[in-house]
């Protein structure tokens, strides 16, 4: 982000609004990409928490054979490099095809000391700051972490899958509203001001989750 999405938003600004019109949709949907990416890696780099490997074998009660085992054994000189390599692949087939907000939240399930995340009001949705608790203003945008994560990359789904028009997906708009009781706008817009706010969202984010280890 410090690198090249936000120099990258200071030279958008100096072009005409017709001309960084579809620039600055990009410049959003890589953003949110990148956080979502982000996400994928940090579930599979810690492939071993409990939470996890219980999540990666939900549903899954298909006993292990001996052919199996012995197979596995014979993949890999590393035994313990095989058996993340197994993991990962069951995280990628059960956890990180879940909706983006809910891979967030069994992440943050697994830090310690981040406060409530998932319904709790704590964003500044005009700035995207974090904070201890927030009085909701707009009633139109979730303020909790997960929520506004969610709002976020439901505009990046309208943008990618809706030929890149500025209205919510229909899913997008039944799952908002179900898992944080939100009634998102009709459409929205995408702006150089609409990128900073996410990028400071996902800057607090990370400066939250650092400051606890």
């Amino acid at each position: 982000m410090d690198k090249e999405l936000v120099p990258g938003v200071d030279e958008l600004e100096k072009l005409s609004d017709n001309n960084r019109k579809h620039i600055q949709k990009l410049v959003y949907t890589n953003l949110v990409d990148r956080f979502d990416y982000a996400i994928d890696k940090l579930l599979l780099e810690n492939c071993r928490e409990e939470q996890l490997i219980t999540k990666a074998f939900e549903g899954n009660n298909q006993p292990v054979t001996e052919s199996d085992l012995v197979t596995l054994l014979l993949k890999s000189d590393d035994l313990q490099s095989a058996l993340n390599t197994r993991l990962q692949d069951k995280l990628r087939l059960t956890v990180l095809r879940q909706r983006h907000s809910r891979k967030l939240f069994t992440f943050l399930s697994m830090c310690d000391e981040i406060g409530e995340f998932d319904k709790k009001p704590r964003v500044n949705p005009s700035t995207g700051e974090i904070l201890d608790s927030f009085k909701v203003q707009i009633k139109t945008t979730p303020h909790s972490l997960c929520g506004y994560a969610d709002w976020l990359y439901s505009r990046r789904n309208a943008i990618v899958h809706g030929a890149g028009a500025a209205k919510f997906l229909d899913n997008d708009e039944k799952q908002i509203k179900k898992h944080y009781k939100v009634e998102v706008t009709k459409t929205f817009k995408i702006s150089t001001s609409s990128i900073r706010t996410a990028v400071k969202f996902y800057q607090s984010l990370c400066d939250n989750l650092n400051s606890n280890g």
